[in-house]
């Protein structure tokens, strides 16, 4: 096995093992070479130092954990191995330039700071390519849920609300011979703690809506979402693969990208349902179509 496949498998097991041990003498136990020889060659095929890496991938991670989740800091730096609540806060403050409080509490989000994972073979590259999209005040109609995961499950869990919603719409809709609507939304958005003591705290809120005023369900709410510029990732394929693109849009294509991000709704808008009335429920969808929209603001 070449240099490059070496260090491209051993770049993948670091990506799935942040929030383990992963000093310089357990990834080169993991890796079967001395520590001083894999560090050579790790810089050779990267050009960048493998611990200093690990610790910008850890922070990129706890970064978006911070902007995303609700989870406390103190929580997330324990969750990437920083051994205080004071030495996360130096480390990131280095990488930053802000203290994690300020970075969750800002209204706008600079992704400078990000690192994306290193990718050293390009063929297989497959990060998402955004359009700027300007979209109007909308409203909607739906349920929202209070997910107060973390960054691990923060993807996996809206899959789960979206689907609960689904399923549950569908059989409404389909028992009384409805027409399934051309778009159904995802909204999510973080609301800041409204506690002076919890001034760092924030709680993620997700709804599922239809444009339609006429939805019966339970629970249903009027929701505005207000117009503005986004940035939209386009996903056309099977359910399965809709978390790795995500991850791409977060662990790579965000890093990647020079513009700043807004406090705001982020619109998942799925289309193309004709496929849905000839369906039992929406575990049988192969393909679905949705195009992911972040808000952002303008140059």
């Amino acid at each position: 096995m070449n240099q490059i496949n070496i260090i491209t498998d051993l770049i993948k097991w670091i990506e799935k093992n942040l929030e383990q041990p992963l000093s310089i003498d357990h990834v080169a136990e993991k890796s079967g070479y001395s520590k001083w020889h894999l560090q050579r060659m790790f810089k050779k095929v990267t050009g960048q130092i493998l611990g200093t890496y690990i610790r910008h991938r850890r922070l990129t991670h706890a970064a978006l954990a911070l902007r995303l989740t609700s989870k406390p800091i103190l929580d997330i730096a324990m969750q990437y191995r920083f051994d205080s609540q004071q030495t996360f806060t130096r480390s990131f403050k280095k990488q930053f330039n802000v203290t994690p409080a300020t970075y969750r509490r800002n209204d706008l989000w600079n992704p400078s700071g990000l690192t994306p994972p290193i990718e050293l073979q390009k063929n297989h590259l497959s990060i998402p390519e955004p359009t700027f999209l300007t979209l109007p005040e909308q409203e909607f109609w739906g349920i929202t849920y209070k997910n107060n995961c973390d960054l691990n499950t923060f993807i996996n869990e809206n899959v789960a609300f979206r689907k609960q919603f689904f399923n549950d719409y569908l059989a409404k809709t389909l028992s009384k011979k409805k027409v399934i609507p051309d778009k159904i939304y995802s909204l999510s958005c973080l609301v800041k703690s409204k506690d002076k003591d919890r001034q760092d705290e924030q709680e993620l809120l997700y709804s599922i809506a239809i444009d339609d005023q006429s939805i019966s369900s339970e629970n249903v709410e009027r929701i505005v979402c207000p117009g503005g510029l986004y940035l939209c990732f386009k996903y056309i394929g099977a359910p399965a693969g809709f978390i790795d693109f995500l991850s791409q849009i977060y662990f790579s294509a965000i890093p990647l990208l020079n513009v700043q991000l807004r406090r705001g709704k982020i619109i998942e808008i799925y289309s193309n349902h004709n496929q849905l009335t000839k369906l039992d429920n929406i575990t049988d969808i192969n393909v679905i179509e949705c195009d992911y929209c972040i808000p952002i603001v303008h140059k």
